[in-house]
Order: structure tokens, then C-alpha cells, then sequence
């Protein structure tokens, strides 16, 4: 089964040898360029997958650092109420520190 590529290439040259301009020679090249260009589309195609899998990977580490600033926000938060608990029961002791 021919790509839309090599269809093309062959639909151009098929046209040319019925008006009797396209040697063998220009018919094998066209499809040898037909054949290039599907193999650079490929090529850019793999590319992008690899470019897309990166990226999702890039994301998910986002998440996971956000995640990790909310817990420490998280527990900076506990932290600081339990010191403002322990002052307030200091001085309701009559202890100044």
C-alpha cells in the first residue's frame, strides 16, 4: 500500500509519462523523493511523541512539587499555631520568655 506521499509522487509522475515528459529515470526520482519525505515526516513524528512523553513527564513533576510545597506549607502552619499555643500557656503562667 502506497503512503499519500508516494501516491502523490506517483499520481505526479503518472501524469508526466502520459504527456511524455517523465523518463524512468525522473519517475524513480520522484519516488525516491517521495520516499525521503515520508521518512523525514516520520522521523519528525517520533520526534514529537518523544517531545509530548518529556513534557507529560515535566508535569507530573510539577504536581509533585506542589504537592510537596503544600505539605511543607502545610506543616509550617501546624508548627507556628503549636508555638503561639505553647507562648500563650507560658504566660498565662506567668513565665516570660
Amino acid at each position: 500500500m502506497y503512503s499519500v506521499p508516494s501516491k502523490f509522487a506517483l499520481l505526479i509522475a503518472g501524469a508526466a509519462l502520459i504527456s511524455g515528459c517523465a523518463s524512468v529515470q525522473d519517475v524513480e526520482r520522484a519516488q525516491a523523493t517521495a520516499d525521503q519525505a515520508q521518512a523525514t515526516a516520520q522521523n519528525a513524528m517520533n520526534t514529537a511523541q518523544q517531545a509530548q512523553q518529556t513534557a507529560n513527564n515535566a508535569e507530573a513533576t510539577a504536581q509533585r512539587a506542589a504537592q510537596a510545597a503544600d505539605d511543607a506549607n502545610a506543616q509550617a502552619r501546624a508548627a507556628n499555631e503549636r508555638q503561639e499555643e505553647l507562648q500563650q500557656t507560658a504566660f498565662a503562667k506567668g513565665e516570660r520568655g
